[in-house]
């Protein structure tokens, strides 16, 4: 049995249940999106062959799972080195999407340390001997307009 919010066999306004079970939802080109769009609304862009969703300023392609590269570095520290490199660059260069561990205690990325390409920096020295362990590659799946 199809149910329908309103007859409209292009797919272009309405959500529509077919016999089998899926869900058509709004679709057209980039240049067809709402002018007057409301923060939620979902839709297809046939331009880009993506979902797409509406966050209240702008169109922000559904973002699917996808493969991520964790790295690990471990450094020791001596007491006076507060820049160490890392073995890949932190393209997104966001402290959030870095776990740091020194001596086995997290670091709060707003105070402790900065990231800058391969580089990380710690606003103070780790202590002699200290472990550091530095987990990053969490960015290879983000969001994009």
């Amino acid at each position: 049995m199809a149910r329908s919010a309103k007859n409209d066999p292009k797919g272009t306004g309405s959500i529509k249940k077919d016999q089998t079970g899926a869900v058509r939802i709004p679709s057209g080109t980039t240049s067809e999106r709402a002018t007057s769009a409301i923060k939620g609304q979902l839709r297809y862009n046939t331009s880009t062959n993506k979902l797409e969703y509406y966050n209240g300023s702008t169109y922000k392609s559904v973002t699917a799972n996808g493969t991520v590269t964790i790295t690990q570095d471990s450094f020791t520290g001596d007491g006076s080195t507060v820049a160490f490199t890392m073995s890949t660059s932190v393209t997104s260069n966001d402290d959030q999407r870095v776990i740091v561990a020194v001596g086995n205690v997290f670091q709060n990325p707003a105070t402790a340390y900065n990231l800058s390409g391969t580089t990380i920096t710690f606003t103070s020295a780790p202590g002699s001997a200290e472990s550091i362990v530095v987990i990053h590659g969490f960015d290879s799946t983000t969001d994009t307009a």
